[in-house]
């Protein structure tokens, strides 16, 4: 996988690499412990006045919760920074066998809710977050919020512990620098008894290209999440889940017959030992931090934002059941509006292709689709031709997202499920796009 995805950064336009890096302590899992989150920035974080907050895109890799790193996704974070004017974080959660379900959960939480405690020195908004995530990422993308529900109303299934390292080290507040920024020099270990941040925000330069080392953050001055275990306040506009599992409630041997080109799946050898890796004997498949489609239809409607992009794959075990759990997204017991759709004749990670000459146009027009979604819910402009563009490379059955459209049908009694085929361009007197009433599944 690694040596696949070198050859996938070969291709042009060759995708960034990270500004750098900040080594974060564990707070919800019971073992403790360290794991990093990878920064990519636009070039305006360099520039903008002080007081402008970014908006922040959370992102989990994949690779069957046993593979993978945060560099894998350096396309998709490409694409959010120079078309979203975001920030993309990518969470390097700790992988199975080692670590197996539910620490990369608690791993993709601790990293939001550190995110949004420190917001202001990170220069983020942490009331336009979104997370995003590609296979076992895309799951963690729809179970992290769960979590963080559960956490906010005080469930019980998690709770954050006191970081030892963090409580035994003696913190200097620096109140007279307005802006705190990261020091450059003397990069500090991993460590979470390192250095403070006693120097005022000075110009980044970024990490020359001919290096490899990632500058790592000294940790950043204490709020209430270090100091009194308290969650920050935080809003997460979107959910962008490329290709997910997220019922482990069905064998993998069913999964495989739903995918109409089987010669398309990953191999058994592979999926079994992904499996194996990330859940244990004694787990309970039904558990919404595993099977997200196991959740109730409340606790969806309650932990998730309004706008959820899922893209789903056709030639791939997981459509069927990422179809299924989209479609019960954007259902009136749920009542979210999903956009995406499933992409006809690709299989599973078909963005992930080791082509090192060029990166494939309909992967392109994928993620640009998802920026302009992600540009839309943080308050900036998108026309609905940029949020339709994969249509010009591939067949994308749509998710519906008219309820009002839906309903009225339902009410006709013709019981047919609308799919969300927007006439390009065309708006009605209130500015909203009409669903082509002609387009049924």
């Amino acid at each position: 996988m690694a040596i696949g995805m070198k050859f996938h950064h070969y291709a042009d336009p060759k995708p960034p690499k990270p500004d750098f890096k900040i080594v974060i302590p564990s707070r919800l899992s019971a073992n403790g412990g360290h794991f990093k989150l990878v920064f990519y920035v636009p070039d305006s974080y360099l520039t903008s006045p002080d007081g402008y907050r970014f908006p922040v895109v959370v992102n989990f890799h994949g690779g069957g919760f046993t593979l993978g790193s945060g560099t894998d996704d350096a396309r998709w974070a490409s694409t959010v920074i120079n078309g979203v004017d975001a920030v993309l974080v990518s969470v390097e959660y700790r992988l199975a066998p080692e670590y197996p379900f539910s620490v990369g959960v608690e791993d993709g939480t601790d990293a939001l809710i550190y995110l949004a405690s420190h917001a202001e020195e990170l220069r983020l908004d942490p009331h336009r977050m979104a997370l995003s995530g590609f296979s076992a990422g895309g799951n963690f993308a729809f179970t992290v919020p769960l979590m963080l529900h559960d956490l906010q109303n005080n469930v019980g299934k998690r709770n954050l512990q006191e970081c030892h390292e963090v409580q035994k080290h003696h913190w200097h507040h620096h109140h007279h620098h307005k802006q705190h920024h990261i020091t450059t020099s003397n990069p500090p270990s991993a460590s979470a008894s390192t250095a403070n941040l006693a120097v005022p925000r000075p110009d980044i330069d970024r990490m020359p290209s001919s290096t490899c080392s990632i500058l790592k953050l000294s940790d950043l001055e204490p709020t209430e999440l270090e100091i009194a275990q308290k969650l920050p306040d935080l809003t997460l506009k979107c959910i962008v889940s490329f290709y997910p599992p997220t019922d482990f409630r069905q064998p993998r041997s069913e999964k495989r017959a739903t995918n109409p080109c089987p010669e398309k799946n990953l191999p058994p050898m592979l999926t079994n030992l992904f499996d194996e890796s990330y859940i244990h004997c004694d787990i309970d498949l039904t558990d919404p931090y595993l099977s997200p489609a196991a959740a109730s239809d409340s606790l969806l409607a309650a932990a998730y934002p309004q706008d959820i992009v899922l893209y789903t794959c056709e030639y791939d075990m997981l459509n069927a059941e990422g179809v299924a759990f989209g479609e019960r997204l954007s259902g009136s017991s749920v009542g979210k509006t999903v956009h995406g759709g499933l992409v006809k004749e690709v299989p599973h990670a078909f963005d992930k292709k080791p082509n090192p000459i060029k990166f494939p146009k309909s992967a392109d027009r994928c993620y640009s689709e998802a920026c302009a979604e992600l540009r839309r819910v943080f308050g900036g402009r998108s026309s609905v031709e940029e949020r339709r563009q994969l249509d010009k490379s591939k067949n994308v059955e749509r998710f519906e997202d008219d309820l009002e459209v839906e309903g009225e049908r339902a009410g006709k009694g013709e019981g047919v499920h609308v799919l969300d085929h927007s006439v390009e361009g065309e708006t009605n007197t209130n500015g909203e796009v009409p669903v082509a009433h002609g387009a049924v599944q």
